[in-house]
């Protein structure tokens, strides 16, 4: 997960520069494109903000659609890579207590379209799980 908002923009910009690198936009067309993220920054909150302001504005800037298919796949990956990260920790800390309820979890996070809200209401234990962890940070 990106930890700040100027860590979303520079992604923008590190996708502009490459495409005035290979000659696919103009310098002005990709000084409009910054200066629009620039001005949304305050809206990114999270990846799914981010990535939806790239929806936004691909609409407006058809440049914007091969960066947004990309914010797309790796706003996915790191959702499944955080649930799966969640689901090992569960695991480890409820296999001791409950065999079957940890593989219940894990069975049920295998599923790719399987979202960590899925689980919280799923498994109430699960959710429980959730909150401790996120009292401890």
């Amino acid at each position: 997960m990106i930890a700040n908002k100027e860590q979303y923009a520079k992604l923008v910009c590190l996708f502009l520069a490459e495409q005035l690198r290979v000659k696919r936009i103009s310098l002005r067309r990709a000084a409009d494109i910054a200066q629009k993220v620039t001005e949304n920054l305050s809206l990114i909150d999270s990846e799914q903000d981010f990535l939806r302001l790239i929806k936004e504005l691909s609409n407006d800037f058809e440049e914007l659609f091969t960066f947004e298919e990309r914010v797309f796949f790796w706003v996915h990956t790191n959702e499944r890579n955080n649930l799966e990260a969640t689901v090992r920790a569960f695991a480890i800390e409820t296999i001791p207590q409950d065999p079957k309820l940890a593989l219940d979890v894990m069975l049920a996070a295998i599923n790719d379209e399987t979202r960590l809200d899925d689980l919280k209401q799923k498994f109430p234990s699960f959710a429980q799980f959730l909150e401790r962890m996120s009292y401890a940070k």
